[in-house]
């Protein structure tokens, strides 16, 4: 490309209008005309550039990744656009990718050269000023996922109704019991909220606050105060609020992000909400199957190590089968169980209660039925006597649910699924060490294969007695007690939920007593433990899709479109890198931007 060439095309083009012909003919003649290849960049994403180019001809596509990590279109340019200016304007690290749609043939210019045009022209410099402002708040914007339902053309309108604030440590931005007219966003750095209402919590790059004072007109409850020297995207009442009004989606999430944050706000809202809950798809997404690779381990470990014990005969290596045997149920329903869940914690929560179910409940429980019902039969614990399995089954069931209660918060359980859950883990817990404990009797009496053939039917069983059991009753609690912010119970009569909850606790009551009760015939017996399994399997199935409804509907709100991600997306892929939130600890899947349980924003690390 010839100098004349190049410098027709910066006199004619508008941001360059201004600058004397001689600057032009300079600049032309040390500009550099470089061509791209289609899929080729032009820029790379956070990497320190020290060039910018004008696009001559061809097209280019301009992209970032979001908290997440998912890749987002910005824009797509064509001739006359001006790409990489922002690195060289703020010296930063580029904030975007560019790469070539086709062939591409640009203009490079370096930094000494930008640098001379923007003095030799005002115009030119504030030209590209505004720019640069307008394209980093809609690059925000777009990264701050709250806005994700508006079209990118009108997100840039967005852009310009929406002001920047730097604000310095330890600067207050709200005042607590203050009454503010805008909605703040986080771009950068990290502020605490503190209330006399609310617990402490941590502002990060996407979250936001202020909607509860622009939708109740009530003061705020915290007082927001940078811990570091931070950047804020301020949006004003109005536009807001406009902004609520005209993408129905956006309304829905902040609705939710009020319930969820202030839920005692929500009858105060003076903003006229007129959506109804997405319905949630009857195709659920499929769960996953983590469950199988425990089952395999353990279950392949616990088949080797019994041939093993069979042909050494060594009592160690028994005392070993028998700590595995009686882990292979028990582990592996609760991860089933927790396959299911959508928005779980850690897997370090569950083996606390798994584990202080088996160290606390099983030595209490022994402890009051010897102490309390030792005696009651003619002959010791006679179980033919309903009144015995009875008690055991008040007994036992109580204590479970008492060592769940206790570790876990009420005000953490805002899902059904967290129920099931963790009242899976804690019968788990409990059946692990009974499986031992009755695997040490007949190691002792009898031999290692009368071991062996009791750890094998309590591992194939274990799934239908505590695990069961006690995750129904936990339901049971939840539904009397923690249930307010519930979808599918929250609205529901309080006669209405205490009776459900009266209602499960003594299913499972009356199960757990029939499937110790000795009948006299053995065919009776195994028809009764058929018959309690299959009602365990239809309570627990009905709960668990009652649960992913609950889950998969509050994801919906919080997040548009995630449920058509979820059900058309590999299982694997939109789980194995779940996010982690840093507000409380839940585990999302991929696919999600801000957490159902406290409203924060996800980033990967």
């Amino acid at each position: 490309m010839s100098s004349e060439d190049v410098f027709s095309f910066l006199h004619e083009h508008p941001l360059l209008r201004g600058i004397p012909d001689d600057e032009l003919r300079m600049a032309a003649s040390s500009i550099q005309s470089i061509e791209f290849m289609d899929g080729q960049p032009l820029l790379v994403e956070g990497e320190i550039g020290t060039e910018c180019y004008f696009i001559r001809t061809g097209h280019v596509q301009v992209s970032s990744r979001n908290l997440v990590g998912k890749s987002m279109l910005l824009a797509e340019l064509g001739p006359g656009a001006l790409v990489g200016e922002i690195g060289l304007l703020q010296n930063e690290r580029r904030t975007a990718r560019v790469t070539a749609i086709g062939d591409v043939s640009a203009l490079r210019l370096d930094r000494p050269l930008f640098e001379v045009l923007a003095k030799s022209s005002p115009l030119f410099h504030e030209s590209m000023l505004l720019t640069v402002r307008i394209r980093m708040i809609h690059r925000k914007l777009r990264n701050a996922t709250i806005w994700s339902v508006i079209p990118d053309a009108e997100l840039r309108g967005l852009a310009e109704v929406t002001s920047v604030r730097k604000v310095a440590k330890g600067e207050t931005v709200v005042s607590e019991g203050t009454l503010a007219d805008q909605f703040y966003m986080v771009s950068r750095g990290r502020l605490e909220a503190r209330g006399r209402k609310r617990k402490r919590t941590v502002l990060l790059e996407g979250d936001f606050f202020g909607e509860a004072m622009l939708l109740t007109d009530t003061p705020s409850e915290v007082a927001v105060t940078a811990s570091e020297d931070s950047e804020l995207l301020v949006m004003g009442k109005s536009e807001f609020l406009y902004v609520l009004s005209y993408y129905a989606p956006i309304q829905k999430q902040f609705m939710e992000i009020l319930h969820i944050r202030t839920p005692h706000l929500v009858s105060k809202v003076n903003y006229e909400y007129g959506g109804e809950p997405e319905p949630v798809s009857d195709i659920l997404p499929k769960a996953r199957e983590r469950w199988m690779d425990v089952l395999l381990w353990l279950g392949g470990g616990f088949i080797a190590l019994s041939l093993l014990a069979l042909f050494l005969n060594n009592r160690w290596l028994s005392i070993v089968v028998m700590i595995v045997g009686g882990l292979v149920g028990p582990v592996t329903f609760v991860s089933y169980i927790r396959d299911h869940q959508l928005l779980g914690f850690r897997q370090t929560r569950l083996s606390l209660i798994f584990a202080s179910s088996a160290i606390f409940a099983v030595p209490v429980a022994w402890f009051l039925e010897r102490a309390w019902l030792l005696g009651i039969g003619d002959s010791g614990l006679d179980f033919a006597q309903f009144r015995l399995p009875l008690f055991v089954s008040l007994i036992e069931e109580s204590v479970k649910l008492l060592v769940c209660i206790a570790l876990v918060r009420t005000r953490q359980m805002h899902f059904l699924m967290d129920a099931v859950v963790f009242g899976a883990a804690a019968g788990m817990g409990f059946a692990a060490v009974e499986s031992m404990v009755y695997g040490w009797s007949h190691m002792d009496e009898a031999s290692s294969v009368g071991m062996l053939s009791v750890l094998w039917i309590r591992a194939l069983l274990s799934p239908f007695g505590h695990g069961a059991w006690t995750a129904i009753a936990a339901v049971g609690i939840w539904i009397g007690v923690a249930s307010t912010k519930s979808k599918a119970f929250g609205n529901a009569r309080v006669v209405y939920k205490v009776g459900g909850a009266i209602l499960l606790l003594l299913i499972v009551i009356g199960l757990h007593a029939l499937w110790d009760y000795h009948f006299a015939n053995g065919w009776a017996k195994i028809g009764m433990m058929a018959v309690i399994g299959c009602i365990d399997i239809i309570l627990l199935y009905v709960l668990i899709r009652i649960g992913r409804r609950e889950e998969i509907q509050t994801l919906s709100t919080m997040n548009p479109y995630v449920q058509e991600q979820l059900q058309h997306h590999d299982p694997d892929d939109t789980t194995s890198g779940e996010l982690h939130c840093s507000g409380c600890g839940t585990l999302s899947p991929r696919s999600t931007r801000y957490c159902a349980r406290c409203g924060h924003a996800l980033r990967i690390k």
